[in-house]
Protein backbone atom coordinates (compact mmCIF):
# COMPACT_ATOMS: atom_id res chain seq x y z
CA UNK A 1 0.00 0.00 0.00
CA UNK A 2 1.10 3.38 -0.88
CA UNK A 3 0.59 6.55 0.84
CA UNK A 4 -1.24 7.65 -1.91
CA UNK A 5 -3.85 4.87 -1.36
CA UNK A 6 -4.44 5.85 2.13
CA UNK A 7 -7.64 7.47 3.40
CA UNK A 8 -8.40 8.12 -0.07
CA UNK A 9 -12.00 7.92 -0.09
CA UNK A 10 -12.63 4.63 -1.72
CA UNK A 11 -13.48 1.42 -0.57
CA UNK A 12 -12.63 -0.43 -3.31
CA UNK A 13 -9.80 0.26 -6.29
CA UNK A 14 -9.46 -2.14 -9.43
CA UNK A 15 -6.64 -1.39 -11.59
CA UNK A 16 -7.10 -3.03 -14.92
CA UNK A 17 -7.85 -6.46 -12.50
CA UNK A 18 -7.96 -9.78 -14.70
CA UNK A 19 -8.34 -13.45 -14.38
CA UNK A 20 -7.87 -16.30 -16.89
CA UNK A 21 -8.35 -19.96 -16.38
CA UNK A 22 -6.38 -21.32 -19.39
CA UNK A 23 -6.98 -19.76 -22.32
CA UNK A 24 -10.64 -18.47 -21.34
CA UNK A 25 -10.38 -14.87 -20.14
CA UNK A 26 -13.19 -14.71 -16.83
CA UNK A 27 -12.45 -11.23 -15.99
CA UNK A 28 -10.37 -8.74 -18.45
CA UNK A 29 -9.37 -5.72 -17.65
CA UNK A 30 -12.14 -4.51 -14.57
CA UNK A 31 -11.17 -0.87 -13.49
CA UNK A 32 -13.61 0.42 -10.75
CA UNK A 33 -13.52 3.03 -8.38
CA UNK A 34 -16.02 2.65 -5.56
CA UNK A 35 -16.39 5.50 -2.72
CA UNK A 36 -17.31 4.64 1.10
CA UNK A 37 -20.29 4.77 1.76
CA UNK A 38 -21.42 3.94 -1.86
CA UNK A 39 -23.92 1.40 -3.06
CA UNK A 40 -22.67 -0.77 -5.73
CA UNK A 41 -24.12 -4.14 -7.33
CA UNK A 42 -22.32 -6.50 -10.09
CA UNK A 43 -25.24 -7.43 -12.28
CA UNK A 44 -24.73 -9.73 -15.29
CA UNK A 45 -25.53 -13.50 -16.88
CA UNK A 46 -24.12 -16.53 -15.45
CA UNK A 47 -20.57 -16.54 -16.48
CA UNK A 48 -20.02 -12.69 -16.81
CA UNK A 49 -17.17 -12.89 -14.16
CA UNK A 50 -18.97 -11.74 -10.95
CA UNK A 51 -18.51 -14.44 -8.56
CA UNK A 52 -14.33 -14.54 -10.35
CA UNK A 53 -14.12 -10.62 -9.28
CA UNK A 54 -15.40 -11.36 -5.80
CA UNK A 55 -13.12 -13.98 -5.05
CA UNK A 56 -10.15 -11.77 -6.64
CA UNK A 57 -11.26 -9.11 -4.26
CA UNK A 58 -11.55 -11.48 -1.19
CA UNK A 59 -8.39 -12.61 -1.78
CA UNK A 60 -9.67 -16.33 -2.27
CA UNK A 61 -8.15 -16.14 -6.32
CA UNK A 62 -5.32 -14.70 -7.49
CA UNK A 63 -5.65 -12.21 -10.21
CA UNK A 64 -3.78 -13.23 -13.77
CA UNK A 65 -3.00 -9.65 -13.65
CA UNK A 66 -3.67 -5.76 -12.47
CA UNK A 67 -4.77 -5.77 -8.81
CA UNK A 68 -7.10 -4.16 -6.54
CA UNK A 69 -7.10 -2.34 -3.04
CA UNK A 70 -10.00 -2.76 -0.51
CA UNK A 71 -9.49 0.59 1.57
CA UNK A 72 -6.62 1.33 0.80
CA UNK A 73 -4.73 -2.05 1.10
CA UNK A 74 -3.65 -4.32 -2.09
CA UNK A 75 -5.31 -7.91 -2.12
CA UNK A 76 -1.99 -9.45 -3.12
CA UNK A 77 0.44 -7.29 -0.51
CA UNK A 78 -1.73 -7.79 1.81
CA UNK A 79 -4.73 -10.16 1.95
CA UNK A 80 -4.86 -10.44 6.06
CA UNK A 81 -5.15 -6.92 6.32
CA UNK A 82 -8.17 -6.96 3.50
CA UNK A 83 -10.02 -10.21 5.40
CA UNK A 84 -9.92 -7.99 8.32
CA UNK A 85 -12.14 -4.81 6.42
CA UNK A 86 -14.25 -6.81 4.29
CA UNK A 87 -17.49 -9.25 4.99
CA UNK A 88 -18.95 -11.36 2.36
CA UNK A 89 -22.10 -13.52 2.65
CA UNK A 90 -22.54 -16.12 0.00
CA UNK A 91 -25.84 -16.45 -1.72
CA UNK A 92 -26.16 -19.62 -1.00
CA UNK A 93 -24.97 -21.01 3.05
CA UNK A 94 -23.14 -24.33 3.00
CA UNK A 95 -22.70 -25.95 6.51
CA UNK A 96 -20.66 -28.77 7.22
CA UNK A 97 -23.25 -30.62 8.90
CA UNK A 98 -20.40 -32.70 10.64
CA UNK A 99 -19.31 -29.81 12.95
CA UNK A 100 -20.70 -28.26 15.91
CA UNK A 101 -22.21 -24.58 15.64
CA UNK A 102 -19.23 -23.21 16.65
CA UNK A 103 -16.58 -25.29 14.45
CA UNK A 104 -18.60 -24.03 11.36
CA UNK A 105 -18.53 -20.59 12.60
CA UNK A 106 -14.31 -21.12 13.06
CA UNK A 107 -14.44 -22.61 9.70
CA UNK A 108 -16.18 -19.88 7.90
CA UNK A 109 -14.33 -17.03 9.87
CA UNK A 110 -10.99 -18.63 8.51
CA UNK A 111 -11.91 -17.75 4.96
Amino acid sequence: MTESTKGNGFAIQTFSISRKFGNSIAVDGIDLSIKEGELFSLLGPNGAGKTTTIKMLCCLLRPSSGTATIMGHDIQKDPIAVKKVIDVSPQETAIAEHLNARENLSLMGGI
